[in-house]
């Protein structure tokens, strides 16, 4: 009778492995990410999609790379909670902005605890989870190369009984969030169609146009200037700095409307909503001082955004 006794007891215990406390996900590469085991810390990558918004723009929405699932559903609540520690990293580390968790928002960095989620799908399902950032400036951008390290999440789990609440186990864990492909993040209230545009001039004395848009999250009255190298006491004709065979007493205007620009002053653009706006800009020859002699033409005109 003692040896039966032995032998139900072991197959009990054997009833309770701690496999099924688990929280598990996995990100865009397939990594799998479990709550019950490893290092309590792992690398999370995901595809950056960033786009502008009223007053945010969003960084990541991180349920299209990460999923999750309780492992057993049927007998257990997976409370979730995102932690203070949870902050932008790298190039991002002295942005702020807001963390979106299952509809709610905070702001972000954390400086306190989310409220819980109750993960209770057997099946891998969508992490509902954004991340925002504050604009900075009017149209602005920051290069995050693939690899880059975007921000540290730190989570913390509470695993229960359905039944009577008991068999408490909680874990906390840390993701450190990659980006999986190289994007720009707009961190500014708007964008820009490009950020490097390059315009082929053709044969002296042609202009061509310059493809230039821009567009905001919300209306703003925004306006911009030109800066760079002028070769002219008005400010209006920019340098020839090709090294390659330059041509002499020649260099560039830009013209928006058929108006030449100087340069360091503002235009105003009016008001620019979601719909993108053309600069109306146009690239052409101008004379500077000097014989005009033939050669290579190159000049570099930086256009600044302000708000106004």
């Amino acid at each position: 009778m003692a040896l039966v006794k032995a032998l139900w007891l072991a197959l009990v215990l054997a009833g309770f492995s701690t496999s099924v406390r688990a929280y598990t996900c996995y990100d865009s590469t397939g990594t799998i990410l479990n709550s019950d085991s490893g290092g309590k810390v792992s690398n999370v990558y995901v595809n950056l999609q960033p786009s502008l918004g009223a007053g945010q723009n969003l960084v990541v929405d991180l349920s299209s790379s990460i999923y999750y699932k309780n492992d057993a559903p049927d007998r257990r609540n997976d409370m979730v909670s995102m932690l203070q520690g949870s902050a932008y990293s790298g190039l991002l580390t002295n942005f702020t902005g807001s963390l979106k968790y299952y509809g709610v928002s905070y702001s972000f960095p954390l400086n306190s605890p989310t409220a819980s989620h109750n993960f209770t799908s057997g099946n891998y399902t969508s992490w509902n989870t954004q991340l925002y950032l504050t604009p900075i400036s009017t149209a602005s951008g920051l290069a995050i190369s693939a690899g880059s390290h975007i921000a540290t999440l730190v989570m913390y789990q509470v695993g229960s009984d359905i039944n009577g609440g008991g068999n408490v186990r909680t874990s906390k864990f840390t993701w450190n969030i990659y980006a999986n492909n190289s994007v720009i993040i707009p961190t500014g209230g708007c964008d820009v169609s490009a950020r490097n545009v390059t315009v082929t001039l053709p044969e002296y004395p042609g202009s061509t146009a310059v493809p230039l848009t821009v567009r905001c999250g919300q209306n703003q009255k925004i306006g911009f200037y030109l800066s760079g190298t002028t070769a002219d006491s008005a400010n209006t004709v920019f340098t020839n700095t090709s090294s390659a065979s330059p041509a002499q007493g020649i260099g560039v205007q830009l013209l928006r409307n058929g108006t030449i620009l100087r340069s360091n002053s503002t235009v105003s653009m009016g008001t620019v909503g979601t719909s993108a706006v053309n600069l109306g800009l146009t690239a052409t020859y101008a004379r500077t001082s000097g014989q005009v002699t033939a050669g290579n033409v190159q000049s570099i005109i930086g256009v600044t955004f302000v708000y106004q």
